[in-house]
């Protein structure tokens, strides 16, 4: 006969499977979206990479877009635990700024990176996607937020940062699409460098009184 507490835990058992389940799901929804983009994310290939019955995904994700959207979370973590790594892998006496961008530049070029930007472009025609995405990154955003202000703290009392914090996020998003076709990583490293000099230009160029709140 089960005691109380065994009868009592049981809710709590039931959360800790229902939560293992959902993480390996997501494990390889994720996985096969590095490997095979989301043409090949199919929910078949996510029940046979996980383990776990269609009823079993459909619970956990009703529809296609709920499945890709929910890898947000991982991909983002994945990125930024990237960018933090290029950003210690730096030798003593780098230019802050230089160190920053080029951190997130590394980090642009990794495939988790690339298969969020994956994510982003088939959204513009998919609807269903486009409003998930936009709730899953909006709540992957404090996070980056956090791994941003680390990376340029020391040109943060700069006026022009949050500009320039801004800019760089977009330059390396831009270079990560470019890098899709072309791969010319000498003209990738003089671009970079372009940038990081107009950057240091515009981290003393105050934003105009009554511009709108520059948010990535």
């Amino acid at each position: 006969m089960e005691t109380a507490a065994a009868i009592a835990g049981r809710p709590a058992k039931r959360r800790e499977q229902r939560d293992a389940t959902r993480a390996r799901i997501l494990l390889a929804a994720v996985t096969v979206l590095i490997e095979q983009g989301v043409a090949g994310t199919t929910t078949l290939e996510v029940q046979q990479r996980s383990g776990v019955g269609r009823g079993t995904l459909l619970h956990h994700f009703p529809t296609h877009a709920d499945l890709l959207s929910a890898t947000v979370a991982e991909l983002v973590r994945r990125n930024e635990a990237s960018v933090l790594r290029g950003y210690a892998a730096a030798g003593p006496g780098v230019d802050p700024l230089a160190h920053a961008v080029l951190a997130l530049a590394s980090a642009a070029e990794s495939p988790s990176y690339l298969a969020e930007l994956e994510l982003w472009a088939v959204a513009r025609t998919n609807h269903n996607l486009h409003a998930a995405l936009r709730i899953a990154e909006r709540e992957a955003r404090a996070e980056r937020d956090r791994v941003l202000a680390r990376l340029f703290a020391p040109v943060a009392d700069r006026p022009g940062c949050a500009s320039v914090v801004v800019l760089s996020l977009e330059f390396v998003r831009g270079l990560a699409v470019s890098g899709v076709l072309r791969t010319n990583p000498a003209q990738r490293h003089a671009l970079l460098h372009h940038w990081i000099r107009a950057a240091e230009l515009l981290l003393d160029q105050s934003v105009p009184e009554g511009s709108p709140c520059i948010t990535s």
